[in-house]
């Protein structure tokens, strides 16, 4: 495999999956054809140019070969649209390490200048292309591209899924072998899935950037610029780390573009199949309700969470002092959760963040033995007695661990229903102080049921949350 290959999306890898990247001008059906080949609505779709700005990619089988497919933002169009310039960065990047080029155009609009000029640019790669007439419902309607001089223009309706069975079978034709085995120990060794939150426009895709030591992600002034969630990987160690960069977060009240609200969803998504969540908040603001939601909703969905405090050029000593305290009243509510500062734009602090969140993904995939599980139960119980229930006595008799990401314990006692919230809350902040599970969200049910050791065969662990998340 070649070297630019090796190299792709800057992440230092002895090999990986060839690229094939969708090129064209904007609003030709990149996207639903994106979608329609990789078999999900990973790529937002929209009827307005430009609604993809950062690359997009999934891996996706065609017959017996893996690619990775990449969406890309539309070219040549917009020139007063001072997002053009990013975007088309991004095409470029896409091109310099693809290793097929599906070129696509409307087949409803026939050929145009820009197509022209992206057919000339294209011609400079060495690489094969493909060209793809699509929305060509109607017969005959590609015969207009071959003018282009790119070969035989494949008709296709991504929309209606029509002729997209010989359009797979022509990628085929043309995908280079790769390394399977590499792949397996590849994702192998996965140490921890990161995803980075926060409002628009505080810093997460220059963080990423940081991290990674490129300009993987469009990074603006423009609030909203990232929409999609976009997966990095991050040599770490002994492996290696995914890095998720979420579309910027907006109350709900403010989403008036269906764009903007699916990007919303996505970031749910991103929490799913993260180990922990880096809430990122601008140090040059204050600190709003819709940080303490996304803070939760994180946790919510399984995420150990960790905070850092971005643009601390911008704040005084006792600007940050007051800052700070404010922060902790707000956060009291969470599960004491580690606070970090940073400036992403200089690169100050954002190692020592990264190790941070590596650690505090392996805490969120913390498992433990019925001896220290049960000593630990018996000690809570000592140091701080369950309250009656209306006069009778409530024992915890045994625990379990059910799952780990996060990790979810089922107490058995004798009175489940007569448990007060506050005893909960006790257990939780014990089982937590316990075991150095520091802003680690932790699950712990209460059952009647009977002693689950007398079969002497303990229950095996799952992911208590059921959302895809890898390691």
């Amino acid at each position: 495999m070649n070297e630019k290959v090796t190299q792709a999306f800057g992440e230092q890898r002895v090999a990986r999956l060839p690229v094939v990247a969708i090129v064209g001008r904007p609003n030709v059906g990149k996207s639903t054809l994106f979608n329609r080949l990789v078999g999900n609505r990973k790529a937002i779709v929209g009827d307005r140019p430009g609604v993809t700005v950062d690359r997009l990619e999934s891996e996706c089988t065609f017959g017996d070969r893996k690619v990775v497919l990449v969406d890309t933002g539309g070219i040549g169009e917009g020139t007063h649209d001072v997002m053009q310039p990013a975007i088309d960065a991004q095409v470029e990047a896409a091109l310099e390490i693809a290793e097929i080029v599906l070129f696509v155009v409307d087949a409803q609009m026939g050929s145009t200048p820009v197509d022209d000029a992206i057919a000339n640019k294209l011609r400079r790669q060495n690489m094969p292309v493909l060209l793809v007439a699509n929305k060509a419902e109607k017969p005959g309607s590609e015969i207009e591209f071959f003018r282009l001089g790119m070969g035989d223009p494949i008709a296709v309706s991504a929309s209606h899924g029509e002729g997209i069975r010989d359009f797979v079978y022509a990628i085929e034709k043309v995908i280079p072998a790769f390394n399977e085995d590499y792949l397996s120990q590849a994702e192998s060794n996965q140490l921890a899935s990161v995803a980075v939150i926060g409002r628009p426009n505080v810093g997460k895709s220059t963080l990423i950037n940081a991290w990674l030591g490129r300009d993987r992600m469009v990074v603006s002034d423009i609030a909203g610029t990232t929409r999609d969630a976009i997966d990095s990987t991050l040599p770490y160690a002994d492996g290696v780390v995914r890095l998720v960069d979420t579309a910027g977060q907006r109350k709900h009240g403010r989403i008036s573009d269906i764009i903007e609200f699916v990007a919303r969803v996505k970031a749910v998504q991103a929490f799913k199949r993260a180990d922990v969540a880096v809430m990122l908040l601008d140090g040059g603001e204050g600190i709003v309700e819709q940080d303490m939601r996304l803070m939760q909703l994180a946790q919510d969905e399984g995420c150990a969470l960790i905070v850092a405090v971005n643009k601390l050029d911008l704040l005084t000593n006792e600007e940050w002092k007051y800052y700070a305290e404010r922060l902790d009243f707000r956060m009291r509510g969470l599960a004491d959760i580690p606070v970090f500062r940073i400036t992403a734009s200089r690169r100050k602090g954002v190692k020592r963040l990264l190790d941070e969140a590596v650690k505090a993904a392996t805490r969120n995939n913390f498992e433990l033995g019925t001896g220290p599980l049960n000593r630990w139960l018996t000690e809570a119980q000592e140091t701080q007695h369950p309250p009656s229930d209306g006069g009778s006595l409530v024992r915890l008799k045994y625990a379990s661990q059910t799952g780990t990401c996060p990790p979810s314990i089922k107490v058995f006692c004798n009175r489940p229903n007569g448990l007060k919230t506050s005893y909960k809350r006790y257990l939780e902040q014990s089982f937590r102080k316990a075991f150095d599970l520091v802003g680690v969200p932790v699950r712990l049910s209460y059952s009647a049921s009977k002693n689950p050791y007398k079969t002497d065969k303990r229950p095996s662990l799952k992911k208590s949350n059921q959302s895809g998340k890898r390691h």
